[in-house]
């Protein structure tokens, strides 16, 4: 995952906003925004950074899960779509679609469902990314590939550099 370093490999949330900026992403959670990053590093839990991206903003979490939460993803996705991808350093992970405030797909990247019974949404990307079906492999890799296809938010080199930070108490 190299164009993503500025992740945590082993514990990450990381949500793609589709033509939002930092600020405006951050401002539809309620919640105060800051400037920059927290670089004195004095928040624990619940911080939140706001990465500026091509189509949109990317905001990650370190250890956090909050992008997965409907009641995060719903104020986002108002009028937009959003995607977001998590996993934990139990390797629990999920990947979340929403779209005008309501979910669309979700499901595990690192343990691809054969094609029976799945969501036909974006089914086609799940196949050719390898997070469908018995052969499949999945990852987070191809987990954060899908995010960028349905939302159209591609990191660029203005991404290593945090635009805003807030902190979310869904801790």
């Amino acid at each position: 995952m190299s164009d993503y370093d500025w992740l945590d490999d082993m514990a990450f949330c990381a949500t793609f906003v589709r033509d939002l900026t930092p600020h405006e992403a951050l401002a539809r959670l309620g919640v105060e925004v800051f400037d920059g990053d927290d670089e004195e590093g004095e928040i624990d839990e619940g911080l939140v950074c706001a990465r500026p991206a091509g189509g949109g903003t990317i905001l990650s979490e370190e250890n956090g899960f909050a992008g997965t939460l409907d009641e995060v993803l719903r104020p986002l996705s108002a009028g937009t779509v959003t995607a977001s991808v998590f996993v934990n350093v139990n390797r629990v992970s999920s990947f979340v679609h929403y779209a005008n405030g309501r979910e669309i797909l979700s499901f595990d990247p690192l343990f691809p469902d054969d094609e029976d019974e799945l969501p036909q949404d974006y089914l086609a990307d799940r196949k050719e990314l390898g997070l469908v079906g018995h052969e499949a492999e999945g990852g987070l890799a191809a987990a954060m590939k899908l995010a960028e296809r349905i939302t159209g938010v591609r990191p660029d080199a203005s991404s290593d550099v945090v635009a805003a930070h807030a902190v979310l108490e869904h801790y």
